[in-house]
């Protein structure tokens, strides 16, 4: 069947836009489909099919009214008819391109094949190095999250890419759909177990949440995400396939965005407060201060810029899903669900850049390929709410408050209760010393800057 996708000219052209013998094909072909239309139509039980069918036959039936009328004024020799031609086929133009924006995906606005193909090939490429890269670092569940993201948005565009050869096919605007808006999920659940892994390496003590707790909580905020745009999708669909409103499935859709931006949020307050921890903790007292275990993946020249790839790829596509819950809030039928420069912008940008950088600079890169960081995955430590790990940071603070102090503090006072240990300038009891993992605490810290200070003293007697 001829798919009329692509509008034609609504302004009055008074030179042929087309060769004659393209006209005349489309208009033969047009006629041809219209034929079997009317011999099929008495046949139909089914309503949907009914609609279709109709649909298809008042469209092909403008078309033919269009290229008729480029016929004669291609064939017509005086001027006033070539004139009279040219206005009656503006109009039928007109009517035409209503008729495809009422029958047709997009308004009746044609995907973009040079940017869809490159985007595909571009998300392709993406997807084989991450699988080189995930079994060679053994980081497999970045590798899963990540390598399922990549491979909806290569789905994604090659529903797009169909979109363009036939802007009326049902299949190729549900595929592109569904699989561009659940893609991100998936790549920030790989993001979501990279925090629980940082947490390890840097220190429990420098987060809010436990590991595991990070991994646990957000996932599931991800799969609750998925399920609803995934539902929204799926009720969408039936209702384009019925001809009905899709603004219940829509409604769905937004619900998941809205808690998929909520998360995200969340997760960037929590992320934040994780980096300054660790990055004011290192300024003040050097990398002994965190887990010795993982001193090694520290020194990495990568390691620091995975902190800041992370952070950026986060921003990234938190600003697609923005978009995105925009989009769905305004429905299938507005300006942003139809306008593809927005869409290049706003969805295939971010994302791409956002697996691009988690592609170059991949948790291999960072922490060393085939290193196993311990994570302690019972539920029952999970679940548990506890606030040793506050204590470390409060305890940081007062060293920090100590240390600044020193200069004023006299060596004679320093042999006094500031510094000595037996009176209480550390309350061991409430700020007990690390556990294994941390070389050198700020306890231990602390201590040493107690000897120190009392050796001064004792020297200056």
């Amino acid at each position: 069947m001829l798919s009329v996708s692509l509008t034609v000219p609504v302004s009055v052209q008074y030179t042929v836009p087309f060769p004659l013998a393209t006209i005349t094909s489309v208009y033969a072909s047009a006629a041809s489909d219209l034929e079997s239309i009317e011999l099929a139509i008495p046949t139909v039980t089914n309503d949907n099919d009914f609609i279709r069918f109709s649909a298809s036959a008042e469209l092909l039936e403008a078309t033919m009214s269009y290229y008729s009328l480029l016929a004669v004024q291609a064939t017509a020799t005086q001027p006033e008819v070539m004139s009279s031609a040219a206005e009656q086929a503006a109009e039928a133009s007109a009517v035409t391109n209503q008729l495809v924006r009422k029958t047709s995906f997009y308004s009746g606005n044609r995907p973009s094949l040079g940017g869809n193909l490159a985007l595909l090939i571009v998300f392709s490429l993406f997807l084989i190095l991450q699988m080189v890269f995930g079994v060679a670092s053994h980081q497999w569940w970045f590798f899963v999250c990540f390598s399922t993201g990549i491979f909806l948005e290569v789905l994604g565009y090659t529903g797009r890419i169909w979109s363009h050869y036939d802007l009326r096919s049902f299949n190729a605007y549900v595929m592109q759909l569904v699989c561009i808006t659940l893609a991100p999920c998936f790549l920030m659940a790989g993001i979501y177990y990279s925090l629980a892994q940082l947490t390890v390496i840097m220190g429990q003590h420098f987060s809010i949440l436990k590991p595991m707790q990070y991994s646990l909580f957000f996932i599931i905020c991800d799969l609750i995400a998925i399920v609803l745009q995934g539902a929204g999708g799926a009720i969408a669909s039936s209702e384009l396939s019925n001809h009905h409103s899709t603004r219940g499935g829509s409604n769905v859709m937004v619900v998941g965005l809205a808690f998929q931006v909520a998360s995200m949020t969340l997760y960037q307050v929590l992320w934040f407060i994780f980096c300054y921890r660790c990055f004011r903790s290192k300024r003040r007292y050097g990398d002994s201060i965190f887990a010795d275990k993982y001193a090694d993946i520290r020194r990495r020249r990568l390691f620091v810029a995975f902190f800041f790839i992370l952070t950026l790829a986060v921003i990234l596509i938190f600003i697609r899903s923005l978009y995105r819950l925009t989009e769905m809030v305004e429905g299938f039928s507005g300006k942003l669900a139809n306008d593809e420069l927005d869409f290049m912008v706003l969805e295939a940008l971010m994302v791409s850049l956002a697996s691009f950088l988690l592609t170059v600079v991949h948790p291999g890169f960072a922490y060393g390929f085939h290193i196993a960081i311990e994570i302690e995955k019972g539920l029952k430590s999970s679940f548990s709410w506890k606030k040793e790990h506050y204590r470390y940071v409060k305890r940081d603070r007062d060293l920090a408050q100590d240390t600044a102090g020193q200069s004023t503090v006299s060596a004679e006072d320093n042999l006094g209760a500031n510094i000595d240990l037996s009176s209480n300038a550390i309350d061991s009891e409430k700020y007990p010393p690390d556990e294994a993992g941390s070389s050198k605490s700020a306890y231990a810290l602390k201590k040493e800057l107690s000897r120190e200070h009392t050796r001064e003293a004792s020297g200056s007697h």
